[in-house]
């Protein structure tokens, strides 16, 4: 998704500092050619290409179905509905700070998101020139970041189809870390991100095959993971639970119902999980072999077990040797 195709149909922008008596909800009109249309458009489309993002659905009798509007007229009381209670959060929270906070109606696709954005205060010195000409420097604390997510909260909500893309961020409310824009402000049960499910079903199956394998078969194993994983993703769209233990752990019934056990544990579903072409890439990439003896070797993932490219031989004595087939040059 890229900036040019968002069309943002109203923003509004409010104050979320609990040293400020209220929040200062107030709209904003913006033409395609001004800067801060652009600045939010690119939020907007960051938001919804983010494969670290949480993701939740809800019902038509859930508290979100009552808040998110559907038109760009219902914005304001949604807004301060929001923005109410996130100052109420920060004001009761010492760990959550203060910031701007940007609401947007907007179309992408031909489909309709609401989305919220907060964005921290950064403190930076201003150069100043006053009118005798002296320079000075002023430290302003209510900075805004650079368009971009990196310490940005947010959520987008596709109200027609109910669904909740929420950034994977956690503070303490009371005792107890939470998404607090999922559990707190939209009353609502955020899953694992796409980013976040392959990294755990990852590191899962790295731990099991070191528990359950001889240590001469780790790094084998390790390898049939990483290309069954890019395999599948490529040719479906999606990693699988019952793929993997199908295809890596059929060998060893311990590992398979370890790696079974732990998926559980970690709430990862059973279904398919879909994935983006980012981390289908992602999958693909080249896979790090590393030896006892210091050396690294960056491989595609497609050769880790391609005998016409990447041989292992195992001598009597448990050394293993690497052969790299079907090369024409070397660079240094």
């Amino acid at each position: 998704m890229k900036a040019g195709e968002i069309e943002i149909y109203k923003n509004i922008l409010c104050t979320l500092d609990a040293a400020l008596p209220m929040t200062n909800v107030t709209e904003i009109k913006l033409d395609t050619e001004d800067a801060l249309y652009g600045y939010i458009a690119k939020l907007c489309a960051a938001a919804l290409s983010d494969t670290g993002a949480r993701t939740a659905t809800y019902g038509a009798d859930d508290y979100a179905a009552l808040l998110v509007p559907t038109e760009p007229e219902g914005m304001e009381a949604f807004a301060e509905e929001v923005s109410g209670r996130i100052y109420e959060l920060i004001r009761d929270n010492a760990e959550m700070k203060p910031g701007c906070g940007i609401f947007s109606f907007f179309m992408a696709d031909e489909q309709a998101y609401t989305a919220f954005f907060k964005l921290p205060f950064l403190e930076m010195y201003q150069c100043r020139l006053d009118a005798e000409g002296n320079v000075s420097w002023a430290l302003n604390s209510k900075m805004m970041p650079k368009s971009g997510l990196k310490n940005c909260e947010y959520f987008v909500i596709d109200g027609t189809n109910r669904t909740v893309r929420l950034s994977d961020t956690e503070h303490y409310i009371g005792d107890v870390r939470v998404n607090y824009l999922a559990d707190e402000v939209l009353r609502l049960r955020a899953k694992k991100s796409e980013k976040k499910t392959v990294e755990v079903m990852r590191e899962a199956a790295v731990e099991v095959i070191r528990e359950c394998y001889p240590k001469e078969q780790v790094a084998e194993k390790i390898m049939d993971y990483k290309r069954e994983v890019a395999e599948h993703a490529e040719q479906t769209g999606s990693v699988s639970v019952p793929a993997i233990e199908k295809e890596v752990f059929a060998d060893n019934k311990e590992a398979e119902s370890a790696y079974r056990e732990r998926m559980a544990m970690e709430q990862v579903q059973r279904e398919p999980i879909p994935v983006s072409p980012k981390t289908e890439k992602a999958l693909m990439k080249k896979a790090k072999i590393v030896t006892d003896n210091g050396i690294e070797l960056l491989v595609p993932v497609a050769y880790l077990k391609n005998p016409d490219y990447v041989e292992y031989v195992q001598d009597e004595d448990g050394k293993i040797t690497i052969l790299l087939k079907d090369i024409h040059m070397i660079d240094l």
